[in-house]
């Protein structure tokens, strides 16, 4: 595939890509493409972290929730090795990227969702790592003091896969579990430690009244304003809710969002970051098109949407079209827009809004974008959902490409096709053009304008699946590519895309 730069190069420039080799592993390529994503990051120290996961659209096909599937060989590895790997790089550039620890055979722990360092009240200071373990019953910790050397805190939380997230709040640590399945809504697993080595983990009860407490699937975890804010994902729409007093208590809680912000789909809370007094957060649909509805698996696709919230628990709707699947909040009132601009930036396969971060007072914001998904698996999928969705696929097709037809109306290549080749037209026209995860920023976070609309000249880069801060302001990306391993990038402190 060609490269194509959609915008001026000085955009993509004030990024500079850090990983000579996608996937890390120099020594072993087919080992590195299996590092598909950069799961999570952190800093100690002098180094940065980045914990990956394996593999992850083989195995999502490879699993059978899409039906029975062969992965193509775009994402089939040679020697299939399922083990996660934590990689570090010395924030200054003076030594290469190395490897500080690859899970041991027959552990389970395919990555590493999320890292963080915490400080335990009698001192102690150690970055710990969530392991997500495939068919495991029992969450296993990472923890580490110096960086190099890792002890898995195997916990008494004998209940999910993994934690999907942890955050620092009135000096506790506090982490979600999620069930082995994500896909299956339970209840609201919250945990607590103040030293998760010596203590464990204790959990926060919250199984009093429904209405008073959080249900569903913790998917993120934040501290604003002297509060605990937790996430949860929901048919029916995501919630957003928060503790009432600094800590939280059972029937204690504050709904703040709720039904998906008035759309339905908007089933996962994926992102948030902060900026001028408001939470931004920004919704999910699983792979775009999967509900978490056991009786609606698969709904056409959406894009993301992103709301803000004041400090008076009022929100409103920042990006989003009309809604998808109506609702009524009994927390607020949909409206329109702030910035005009519809669900996923208009683009439907903008599925996830998976990164929110600010630096140098601008707001960034990056995507899920799994367009470059179709070529390889369109054949296999589109019959598969006809088996499957009940809805008139054929009829949603037509309209799709009528719509993309328009959008592509500039394009004289686009406009002679013949009805027959259309679609082979529009995969060409995407794929030079908007295959990649999307990179946009604002200076108000209301008006957006895009850095990259293709996974920053790699369309393979199909997602910005993280933006980290450092405490030095430099602001890193990592991307989830399945085809041949995730890379990083990092925009330096103050240094303005306009700047050379």
């Amino acid at each position: 595939m060609e490269e194509f730069l959609p915008f001026p190069d000085y955009f993509t420039n004030s990024f500079k890509k850090i990983t000579p080799i996608n996937g890390f592993d120099s020594t072993n390529l087919d080992n590195a493409r299996q590092n598909s994503y950069a799961w999570s990051m952190a800093e100690m120290d002098d180094y940065l972290y980045v914990g990956t996961s394996r593999n992850i659209v083989y195995s999502v096909l490879a699993s059978g929730l899409l039906g029975d599937i062969t992965p193509p060989p775009e994402f089939t590895p040679k020697q299939l090795d399922m083990a996660g790997e934590i990689w570090r790089y010395k924030k200054d550039g003076s030594s290469q990227w190395e490897r500080v620890y690859k899970a041991p055979p027959g552990s389970g722990i395919v990555g590493f969702r999320f890292m963080l360092p915490y400080t335990t009240p009698l001192g102690e200071r150690a970055l710990y790592a969530g392991c997500a373990v495939a068919g495991g019953n029992n969450v296993v910790i990472l923890k580490s003091t110096d960086g190099q050397n890792w002890k898995p805190l195997r916990s008494g939380v004998a209940i999910g896969g993994s934690t999907r997230a942890m955050t620092v709040h009135q000096g506790r640590l506090y982490m979600t579990v999620l069930p082995g399945d994500e896909t299956l809504v339970t209840e609201t697993r919250l945990y607590v430690s103040t030293d998760p080595e010596k203590n464990d983990w204790q959990p926060v009860n919250l199984a009093g009244n429904n209405a008073k407490n959080p249900l569903g699937n913790g998917m993120i975890l934040f501290s604003y304003n002297d509060h605990l804010y937790l996430g949860t994902a929901l048919p029916g729409g995501f919630e957003l809710w928060r503790t009432r007093g600094t800590l939280p208590e059972t029937d204690n809680w504050k709904l703040v969002v709720d039904k998906g912000a008035g759309d339905g789909l908007n089933e996962v809370p994926l992102s948030v970051g902060f900026y001028k007094d408001y939470i931004y957060l920004g919704t999910a649909l699983y792979f775009g098109f999967y509900s978490l509805n056991p009786e609606k698996r698969f709904v056409p696709p959406k894009g993301f949407d992103v709301i803000r919230i004041n400090r008076n628990d009022e929100w409103e709707l920042v990006i989003g079209g009309p809604p998808v699947l109506p609702t009524e909040p009994t927390t607020g009132r949909r409206g329109l827009p702030l910035s005009g601009l519809p669900s996923g930036f208009g683009n439907i396969f903008n599925g996830y809004c998976w990164q929110i971060q600010v630096q140098n007072n601008e707001l960034y914001l990056g995507t899920f974008d799994w367009s470059v998904l179709i070529p390889p698996i369109a054949p296999l999928l589109i019959q598969f959902l006809k088996k499957r969705t009940r809805y008139n696929l054929d009829n949603y097709l037509a309209n799709l490409t009528g719509f993309l037809r328009n959008i592509s109306f500039s394009d004289p290549v686009l406009t002679r096709l013949a009805e027959e080749r259309v679609w082979e037209g529009i995969l060409e026209y995407l794929g030079r053009k908007t295959f990649g995860f999307d990179l946009w920023r604002s200076r108000d976070g209301i008006r957006w304008s895009p850095v990259s609309i293709n996974g920053l000249g790699n369309p393979e880069n199909y997602g910005a699946r993280n933006l980290f801060l450092s405490s030095s302001g430099d602001l890193y990306l990592g991307t989830a590519n399945p085809f041949n391993g995730c890379e990083v990038w990092v925009k330096k402190a103050n240094k303005k895309p306009w700047l050379r």
